[in-house]
């Protein structure tokens, strides 16, 4: 069947299933565009080797890189394991073989907001960030630039580290690395701040710990953040305020000068569908991705919610679809095809250990709803969210 001749926007949807390692592998393909159309698939499957909380980045180059949380073996029962690194072969479709990230094992929290970070740097390294909750740290770890090897765990605060929860963020650009976190006594919301610290060698040493945001704002104590490089001097960090214990508002910080000396902080103007009005902790996450005009996109939820929000332009959020169910949308991921097709993944229905149901959206250039609606249920295993990547070859890869 066919919509809308004469150059409308056309969209055909086809669901298959296949087997592959004995995991079920959901294909849905897409068709977008008119005359000049492009096939794109959306590939959904686990997260190998059995792993939980995936993320993944894309560099450069296009080549997608997946960290992954996997329990220990020998204690299937408990929650103690390791972070690995794969990266996704293009030729034979499917992730290489496994390097371990963490030199020290540790208890996954059950929570998703207190997710590790990913990010890469110029010379491909892999830049990782994660807390262990047992001895109340964020660590760091750094592969070597062939990422067939990752050094040894090391904790990157000391001076602000009273409260400190949830999960940090680590973002990469050229030599430049930061790590990002919130701090502060978890009883008092509204006085927690953001501190960062900055490197300028590859993630080799890194300067001291300042505060970078506004203190009078708060900070969220449970809930993620998102951060990125918008150009070599500036650093936006996408996290949620506790104005008065309440106000649960998605704030838009910019750090200028990150690349030498600190030179200012500013706030992006708060639209209605950023504000959130809350007395208890949303255990929200946000993500950041960049289309392949360069430009940054955000996700984020709000009053239960999912948002996006195109950054490098003037312009209002937009709800992203609605839900199943009048349950709660959680946990969003975007990515982007070579065609600039946006594609958004979240769950729903979720509790602070299910990982409820899995739903997306697909969105074309022009930023038109493409009409997909998943053929499937598909449940995000316990304690796990959705993450998503554009391949080289134009596909979209969505992992669980």
């Amino acid at each position: 069947m066919i919509w809308g001749l004469f150059g409308k926007f056309t969209v055909l949807v086809m669901m298959r299933i296949k087997r592959f390692f004995n995991a079920r592998l959901l294909v849905f393909i897409v068709l977008l565009g008119g005359l000049d159309t492009a096939l794109a698939e959306v590939i959904i499957q686990r997260t190998p080797d059995g792993g939980l909380q995936p993320r993944m980045v894309r560099d450069v180059d296009g080549d997608i890189h997946l960290l992954y949380f996997k329990k220990r073996l020998n204690r299937p029962a408990a929650r103690e394991g390791n972070l690995y690194y794969r990266q996704y072969d293009t030729e034979l479709q499917r992730f290489g073989l496994p390097v371990k990230v963490s030199s020290q094992a540790f208890a996954m929290q059950t929570f998703s907001i207190a997710r590790a970070a990913v990010d890469i740097d110029g010379e491909g390294r892999i830049h990782v960030m994660w807390y262990m909750p047992r001895e109340s740290q964020f660590n760091y770890s750094r592969s070597n630039p062939e990422r067939t090897q990752f050094e040894p765990l090391r904790p990157m605060v000391s001076q602000y580290a009273k409260g400190i929860d949830a999960g940090g963020e680590v973002t990469a650009r050229g030599a430049e690395v930061a790590i990002i976190w919130g701090a502060g006594d978890l009883s008092r919301e509204y006085e927690r701040t953001m501190f960062a610290r900055f490197s300028h060698d590859y993630g080799a040493s890194f300067g001291e710990e300042i505060m970078i945001s506004n203190p009078d704002l708060g900070a969220c104590a449970c809930c993620s953040m998102a951060a990125d490089y918008m150009n070599d001097q500036d650093i936006l960090v996408a996290y949620r305020s506790a104005i008065d214990g309440v106000g649960r508002h998605m704030q838009l910080l910019t750090v200028n000068g990150v690349d030498g000396e600190i030179s200012g902080a500013s706030y992006g103007a708060m639209h209605e569908l950023q504000q959130w009005e809350l007395s208890a902790c949303p255990l929200s996450t946000n993500d950041i991705g960049s289309d392949e005009d360069a430009k940054k996109w955000l996700v984020f939820e709000t009053k239960s919610r999912i948002m996006q929000l195109n950054l490098s332009v003037a312009g209002d959020p937009v709800a992203v679809g609605e839900p199943f169910s009048e349950t709660r949308q959680k946990n969003p991921a975007i990515a982007f095809d070579q065609d600039n097709n946006r594609l958004i993944v979240w769950g729903e229905a979720i509790s602070h250990a299910r990982g409820g149901r899995l739903n997306l959206k697909i969105f074309d250039a022009q930023g038109k709803d493409t009409g997909y609606v998943p053929g499937e249920e598909i449940t995000i295993d316990d304690y796990s969210f959705p993450a998503a990547a554009g391949l080289p070859n134009g596909d979209f890869l969505v992992l669980y």
